[in-house]
């Protein structure tokens, strides 16, 4: 709201100023006339960006934004506004010049058909330019997003479609014009009341009222167009490609991935390992094999209770035996149970802080030793894995501040944050993100890196993949997700940022990994954290592995897959923690 009453409100009061001070405002020819409309363009730009972003991105990526704290990827939308108003500009004046050059031609011999004809041609062209102008604008919403902004694929994008896009332009500039007109019967009713009191009071009254009717105008006229666009982009951006500066630093190192005729395919494909048919399918295979074991672990066990879910996931994990190169050591780290993995050849300097998933209820030292292990021979750094306290025995924020705890015991040990990653699988995932905010907010030090895996950043579950993926995802459930929310938030806001850090502001915060299945029900999770991660300027990678299911990263032993993903957790983390 602050964001559009503000800008409207200044708008107000300086062309009041203006007028006050004795400066001609109605005179388009005036000099103070040009000034006071940049002036009014300036002021709206906060508002312009801020509405891209609420109708892109959604209400939450305003959070903690100040009227005129610009990302660097909102200056990149305000450069390609001015671009695209340059070609519009330069277009609509080539088109004019020509059409001018037919009309004068055509009114030597008959000045009333050269008259019909201009209004014709000048008509069909203003709607031409308005089209051209539309499909290009689908480049802002691409920059604002930290997509790759480029006009000539936002002019493919919106192929076929430059004429509705026109006609709903032109039709929504006519619906802003035409909410006006109560506002501006009001402000007439009111300033003829008042002009029978008195002369002067109601000249002042309608130069009050006109420009606040003024001001209110030309917001309407900006939030119609700006959410057409937004609507289009939403409608496309599944077909469009994904950022890629981060994604091929990161393959050019050595990541493992894997193209798919998947709508969206894992971020970097273009440096990745192209798979033949019968590679393809053997993958497929593993997967559906190692759902067919979890399903056969699972049959007749209880999974009422967290207790019950314990004992699953202890169970079954525990059974993948360690690597025999694997040093164990239990420690207290500031009072949190926790172990360290060491493979043969770590580098004793550089750590990983491993929170395990299991819905903030289960998971523990026992079920996830086997992907310390992984993991810690798959970056070559030490894994401190810990036992932080479970819901529902234990609430939020008890295991939150028993992961802070651990991170800052490892500074105690001597890590330099910039030896240290912090990494989390489904709950874990999320726990690694509340992390880095309470840090943050605390002023402590961030990690290198953060890597969440299949993490689960929304406990409202309210993604659109709850319901579109609910067949096809043989882990995780809506209702059994729902049902640990409740436990570990006890009464606490599900939108809390530190709960559910979808809704975080995530400025400050380190680069970000995430990795998830094209079959998890989370899968929106992990998209919206990587929208929200770019609106505010973390590196990110977005690996949606096609086919793959909640934590395979788990089942590694299964699935080729699994110790593929592993791979490029690794790349990252030697990307940004040397």
């Amino acid at each position: 709201m602050n964001h559009g009453v503000i800008p409207m409100t200044v708008v107000v009061a300086a062309n009041l100023t203006g007028w006050l001070v004795g400066l001609d405002l109605t005179n388009y020819q005036s000099p103070a006339f040009a000034a006071m409309n940049l002036v009014n363009a300036v002021v709206f730009l906060p508002f312009t960006v801020t509405w891209y972003r609420m109708a892109i991105l959604g209400q939450e990526a305003m959070t903690g934004r100040g009227l005129f704290t610009f990302s660097n990827r909102e200056g990149r939308l305000l450069g390609w506004q001015f671009i695209i108003v340059v070609i519009s500009a330069i277009t609509a004046t080539a088109g004019i010049l020509f059409i001018g050059a037919i009309i004068g031609a055509v009114a030597a011999a008959n000045a009333a058909v050269a008259q019909a004809l201009s209004a014709v041609f000048l008509g069909i062209w203003a709607v031409l330019v308005v089209a051209i102008a539309c499909r290009l604008s689908l480049v802002l919403a691409m920059a604002a997003t930290d997509r790759p902004a480029i006009l000539s694929e936002a002019w493919a994008q919106t192929k076929g479609m430059g004429g509705h896009m026109a006609a709903i332009f032109i039709l929504c500039f006519l619906c802003a014009i035409l909410l006006m007109v109560p506002l501006q019967i009001i402000a007439v009713t009111l300033t003829s009341a008042l002009g029978e009191l008195s002369e002067g009071l109601g000249t002042s009254a309608e130069v009050v009222l006109s420009t606040i009717v003024g001001a209110c105008g030309s917001l309407m006229v900006l939030v119609f167009p700006t959410t057409l666009f937004a609507f289009v982009y939403n409608r496309i951006s599944d077909s469009m490609p994904v950022s890629q500066g981060l994604s091929q630093a990161a393959n050019n190192g050595g990541a493992a991935t894997r193209q798919h005729d998947a709508p969206r395919n894992i971020q970097g494909q273009e440096n990745g390992t192209q798979c033949d048919a019968e590679t393809e399918q053997d993958l497929t295979d593993e997967t559906e094999v190692a759902i067919q074991k979890l399903a056969k672990f699972t049959d007749g066990k209880p999974t009422d209770t967290a207790a019950d879910i314990r004992l699953l996931m202890d169970g079954l994990f525990a059974s993948f035996p360690m690597p025999s190169n694997a040093a164990i050591e239990g420690v207290d780290a500031n009072g949190v149970p926790a172990r360290w993995i060491t493979a043969a050849g770590s580098d004793p300097d550089r750590a990983i802080l491993l929170l395990h998933g299991g819905g903030f209820t289960a998971g523990s030292l026992t079920s996830h030793q086997r992907l310390a292990a992984d993991l810690s021979m798959a970056c070559g750094a030490r894994v401190l894995l810990i036992d932080y306290r479970l819901a529902p025995e234990h609430p939020f924020p008890a295991g939150l501040d028993d992961c802070v705890a651990a991170y800052q015991w490892l500074l105690k040990q001597g890590f330099k944050p910039g030896h240290l990653a912090i990494a989390g699988d489904s709950a874990g995932g999320g726990l690694t993100i509340s992390t880095a905010l309470c840090l943050k907010e605390d002023g402590i030090d961030q990690p290198a890196a953060m890597i969440t895996m299949s993490p689960w950043v929304n406990l409202a579950c309210d993604g659109e993949t709850m319901d579109s993926k609910a067949k096809q995802d043989p882990v995780a459930t809506q209702e059994g997700l729902l049902r640990c929310a409740r436990d570990y938030l006890n009464g606490q806001d599900v939108k809390d940022p530190f709960v559910s850090p979808a809704f975080a502001d995530l400025r400050g915060l380190p680069p970000l990994l995430i990795q998830v299945g094209t079959r998890e029900i989370l899968l929106d999770d992990s998209r919206k954290l990587a929208v929200r991660a770019r609106a505010d300027d973390v590196p990110v990678r977005l690996e949606e592995w096609p086919g793959q299911i909640h934590t395979w990263h788990m089942m590694a032993d299964w699935m080729t897959d699994g110790r593929r993903a592993l791979g490029g957790v690794a790349t990252f983390v030697r990307l940004y923690m040397g």
